[in-house]
């Protein structure tokens, strides 16, 4: 009898548990834990009461759709840059073909999704970035239709830059200097 295929699909039931268990403890909504760790509503219910006990309901409703909180404030869109920033590391450095990864709600994905949010808590203990606008701006980076992350001409900085906004090419720290340059 082989047992190593049986022992592979429990590693990946197991692995979606654990998933499912981190994005609970991320604050995601249901849907979006549904979706990243292939487990049902019901199943996410239960491991939740069991494991999470002390964990609040979550955030309801639908999850976040809009990049444009993110370019209001200079200090989200630093956060957002941040973020996106470790994420793309993460996923270029687990997959050999850099900036073309596919970003689909999957259980690889969702384990780099939450390790880049986890790192990016430790980072960042006070920004007040939710798991799912993580996740919306993972989305968004990685299929570069609305946002992108680019490079500052002058100091070679990392900025997020919305599409179909007017372009900016340095990024506010270089402005500033530029500004106050006589």
């Amino acid at each position: 009898m082989d047992t190593t295929s049986g022992d592979a699909r429990f590693d990946r039931y197991y692995r979606r548990i654990q998933l499912g268990l981190r994005l609970l403890s991320h604050g995601a909504r249901a849907q979006t834990a549904c979706d990243w760790s292939g487990l049902t509503p019901d199943r996410l219910i239960t491991l939740k009461r069991r494991w999470l006990p002390d964990a609040g309901d979550g955030f309801r409703g639908p999850a976040p759709t809009s990049f444009q909180p993110f370019f209001r404030s200079s200090v989200r869109l630093s956060h957002a840059t941040v973020f996106i920033s470790i994420h793309q590391a993460l996923c270029q450095r687990s997959m050999s073909h850099a900036k073309s990864w596919d970003l689909q709600p999957g259980l690889e994905n969702g384990e780099r999704l939450c390790t880049a949010y986890e790192i990016f808590r430790e980072w960042e203990p006070t920004a007040d970035m939710e798991f799912d606008q993580a996740a919306l701006l993972a989305r968004g980076a990685a299929s570069s239709e609305d946002i992108e992350l680019f490079r500052c001409l002058h100091c070679q900085s990392a900025m997020l830059i919305d599409k179909w906004a007017r372009r900016r090419e340095v990024c506010s720290g270089c402005r500033g200097r530029r500004s106050a340059s006589p």
